[in-house]
């Protein structure tokens, strides 16, 4: 399924309501329900994908919204269908990490079963169908799956264990990668941040604790070409200050004389008092000229060292100076602006009182120390109060991450593989398990395998009501027996396994006192039944109730499709502007120009 770029044009394909258009529908999502829900549960398989990219090497996932990231039709009806199912696994990886490849094969029953149900009652209309999934989700799945949950502690043993579980589903099994996860949230606690990085090697997982406040950026970007200059420890390419203080300025700084007053400060007190004479400078941009000379001053004996760095770039509004201010809290400097505070009226005392350290290597550097305790706290204190007032994910999760800088709550959690295709395989699932405990820790777990979607399955069935019971009942069971049929299993193997969990259904739901800790899984690795808990079988709770509501947002955008409007597909123009890119890019891999060479 080759992926094509849409190529401008006034020629359009337009599909109008009928049976034809609903056909494309079922049988586009049909084709990727089976190619990715072939890697849903234990028993699912990785998908080979090729790479697009000159000199990328083809990639092996068992990640279910990267198998539908990678897919493409030539139809173009089909494509535009294919993308707008895409949506569902796509946002449950955005909002819950994990539950992708259950959102796709959800998604897809619950269109099909729409529209068997509308041709079989066609003064039913589309809309109506869609108005009543809406509001079960609200009024019944939603608050039943938070009510049903258990909490997960990340400072309890029993927590802990529950959120290794976790992990641990959402690896895939993988044990190693699950202990992982939790050294990590151990050493980050709720609010940390975790970061995964690729490392070539032999196949393992690796902890790396950070202390420190952590940047983005390092000094081949922050420098220039002059980047060389400024490394100053040539064995491990670093470039390391011991008690630097620092000049934060929310502008771009491009004339070497706005800083001579504050530098000739610094000196003249390093000479008398011995103080700091290692500057670090955070600002927004710098000039070839000021770049050059702070170069030659740094490789100089006996001056101050004025070390260049950027601000990094953010997708938020006034990304930058929220990180200015996060750094002045840090360091105890002070904010220079060119307007109220310019760089040429500022005196000794606006640098604070200095950190430990500052170590920049070439992608990352690292403020170690803290300036004033009480000045960070304060910090924190506000982010805190911030995040209730987040108008969207990426803010929230944006603020959680710099409280995580603040207090040293980082954690590098390092993939390490022999090849391209293992180590992106292993990030995928590294991905999906640090957000599914991340979301287990604020949310809480519920039983795995499948079992709280047949929970819903026999909880509806009180409400007797036909669009419940054609539609989203039976739906809710798909993906349970995709996990089995993966697994090997033929149809009747499957219902002989089902029986003994809706038996068990049934007596939770005749006794809820008992609640999820009674749950009784089918463990496909074990091949035999088994208690959630008990067995470790355990899913996010975010996990499931996204995958359903998207499930049910996408259902509600195809299964009431009256009509399609597409461009025309040029494909051979398309291949040909594809072949034309590859060999630019081929030429540009042969013959590099490298400036800072």
């Amino acid at each position: 399924m080759p992926t094509y770029q849409k190529v401008k044009s006034v020629s359009k394909q337009v599909e109008t309501k009928s049976e034809r258009l609903s056909k494309l529908v079922r049988d586009t999502m049909k084709v990727c329900s089976d190619i990715v829900g072939g890697t849903l549960g234990p028993g699912g398989q990785p998908v080979l994908i090729e790479r697009q990219e000159v000199n990328m090497p083809n990639m092996v996932t068992k990640d279910g919204v990267t198998v539908f990231r990678s897919l493409g039709f030539t139809d173009p009806v089909r494509h535009a269908i294919m993308e707008s199912a895409r949506d569902a696994s796509v946002r449950t990886a955005n909002e819950a990490g994990d539950g992708t490849t259950t959102a796709t094969v959800l998604s897809e029953a619950i269109v099909r079963l729409s529209q068997e149900y509308t041709k079989k009652n066609p003064k039913v209309s589309p809309q109506k169908i869609v108005r009543r999934l809406e509001r079960c989700y609200r009024e019944d799945i939603e608050p039943a799956l938070r009510d049903f949950s258990l909490k997960a502690d990340l400072s309890t043993k029993k927590g802990k264990r529950t959120l290794t579980n976790v992990a641990k589903l959402s690896a895939n099994g993988e044990q190693a990668l699950a202990d992982a996860v939790m050294e990590c949230f151990d050493y980050v606690g709720d609010d940390g941040n975790v970061t995964i990085m690729e490392v070539n090697g032999p196949s393992c997982y690796e902890v790396e604790h950070i202390e420190g406040y952590p940047i983005g950026l390092g000094y081949e970007d922050s420098c220039g070409v002059f980047y060389p200059k400024f490394i100053n420890d040539p064995d491990s390419q670093r470039c390391v200050l011991d008690k630097p203080i620092f000049v934060l300025f929310h502008g771009r700084i491009n004339e070497i004389q706005s800083l001579v007053n504050l530098m000739e400060a610094v000196a003249e007190r390093w000479q008398n008092e011995g103080g700091p004479h290692n500057v670090v400078i955070f600002a927004i941009g710098y000039s070839e000229s000021v770049l050059g000379q702070l170069a030659l001053n740094f490789v100089e004996r006996q001056t101050v060292n004025v070390v260049p760095m950027l601000v990094p770039q953010s997708p938020i509004a006034n990304g930058q100076l929220h990180f200015l201010e996060d750094v002045a809290a840090v360091t105890g400097a002070q904010i220079f602006d060119p307007l109220n505070k310019p760089l040429d009226r500022g005196d000794l005392s606006d640098l604070g009182p200095g950190t430990k350290a500052f170590e920049a290597t070439r992608y990352r550097s690292t403020i170690f120390g803290y300036a004033d305790e009480l000045l960070l706290q304060d910090r924190v204190d506000k982010l805190e109060a911030q995040k209730g007032s987040a108008e969207s994910i990426l803010e929230q999760t944006m603020l959680n991450e710099r409280i995580g800088k603040l207090t040293g709550g980082i954690a590098k959690l390092k993939v390490v593989g022999a090849s391209s295709s293992e180590i992106r395989e292993k990030r995928d699932r590294a991905d999906d398990a640090v957000c599914a405990v991340r979301g287990a820790i604020k949310y809480g777990a519920l039983p795995g395998g499948g079992w709280s979607l047949v929970y819903l399955n026999a909880l509806l069935a009180a409400k007797k009501d036909p669009i419940l019971d054609e539609v989203l009942r039976p739906a809710l069971i798909v993906p349970v027996h995709k996990i089995l049929d993966n697994c090997g299993y033929n149809a009747d193997e499957i219902r002989e396994i089902l029986t003994p969990i809706f038996e068990n259904v049934s007596a939770v739901l005749s006794d809820t006192k008992v609640g999820a800790r009674a749950a009784i899984v089918y463990d496909a690795m074990e091949g035999k039944h088994v208690n959630a808990i008990e067995g470790g079988i355990l899913d996010a709770t975010p996990a499931v109730i996204e995958a359903i509501r998207n499930s049910i947002s996408v259902a509600s955008l195809l299964g009431t499709l009256g009509g399609c409007v597409v461009f025309h597909r040029d494909v051979e123009l398309e291949r040909r502007e594809a072949t034309d890119t590859n060999a630019f890019l081929r030429m540009a891999g042969e013959n590099p120009a490298d400036e800072r060479a």
